[in-house]
């Protein structure tokens, strides 16, 4: 009982510390992320996620978005293509360079969005979208902004997803792995997370599947040195995902996570080069696209 009274305690410290810190800086117009927090006080936090855990208490016992307390997240997530926009100092960014540019921290600042592109194409993996600047993708799609989160996607690049759909309506395409955790980051982007405080409208809802699929792994004759077996772990992650109200409600997601767990294997998207080293870029994509008739 003792040991339970001082966590409770604790947890009191910690959100009050959090508040004020907060309030210093709304009052002086200033913000901070979450990671300079931590560092301010490494011993009062003891780990990064201690202090991820109190902000989004804080925000859900709040009930307002993170932004509205001054307290932001370092991005990790990069950016590519035909797009540029003021950011929050008024200085204008090109994203169109060889290896993308990082999202910046202030999404709600930035301003002017521009862009001749005819689609977002949100990808998994750095190395893919590394690949596809390489590969020069424009001139198999057409003029395109690229996005990837680097696996499961912070808040910010979440956020800029959404600013993109907001700002400019293009229609946003998700390139993931034909495994368990690309459908459960394709849904973290398009229906929220079930984790971070999705009260700050990070979803996109019009986030549309494009591949990989598991249903290609039969349709392209996907090599078997290609395939992965799936760990107890992925079955587990799958079993959960066929449970969840946005998978069940969906036909397409619905069939892909069951075809999923028949196959009992997964293929990642580096898997199609064992086809031809070009033929995401030059095969897949450009078909997948074409096919898609609510373009």
């Amino acid at each position: 009982m003792t040991w339970k009274l001082a966590k409770q305690r604790r947890k009191c410290l910690l959100l009050f510390h959090l508040l004020a810190k907060s309030h210093a800086l709304l009052r002086t117009n200033t913000t901070s992320t979450k990671r300079d927090i931590y560092y301010e006080d490494v011993s009062l936090w003891g780990s990064q996620p201690v202090l991820d855990s109190m902000v989004t208490q804080m925000t859900k016992l709040l009930n307002i978005p993170r932004c509205c307390l001054n307290i932001g997240a370092t991005s990790k997530g990069l950016v590519a293509g035909s797009l540029n926009f003021l950011d929050g100092d008024g200085k204008l960014i090109d994203c169109q360079t060889p290896t993308g540019i990082l999202i910046p921290n202030d999404v709600e600042k930035l301003s002017q969005f521009r862009s001749k592109a005819h689609l977002v194409l949100v990808v998994e993996k750095d190395s893919t979208f590394q690949k596809l600047i390489d590969d020069k993708i424009e001139r198999f799609i057409g003029d395109c902004i690229l996005i990837t989160g680097k696996g499961y996607p912070d808040v910010n690049t979440r956020r800029f997803l959404r600013r993109l759909w907001d700002e400019l309506q293009l229609p946003p395409l998700a390139l993931v792995d034909a495994d368990p955790h690309g459908i459960s980051i394709l849904a973290v982007y398009r229906f929220g997370s079930q984790n971070l405080e999705d009260i700050e409208h990070l979803s996109t809802p019009q986030l549309r599947y494009i591949g990989l699929q598991p249903s290609d792994i039969e349709a392209l004759q996907i090599p078997d040195e290609a395939k992965l077996p799936l760990t107890q772990r992925d079955r587990s992650l799958v079993d959960t995902l066929a449970s969840r109200p946005f998978i069940t409600q969906n036909q397409l997601l619905r069939d892909q996570v069951k075809l999923l767990r028949r196959l009992d294997c997964k293929v990642e998207i580096q898997g199609l080069t064992k086809i031809h080293p070009q033929f995401l870029s030059r095969t897949y994509l450009p078909a997948k696209i074409q096919s898609m008739s609510w373009m």
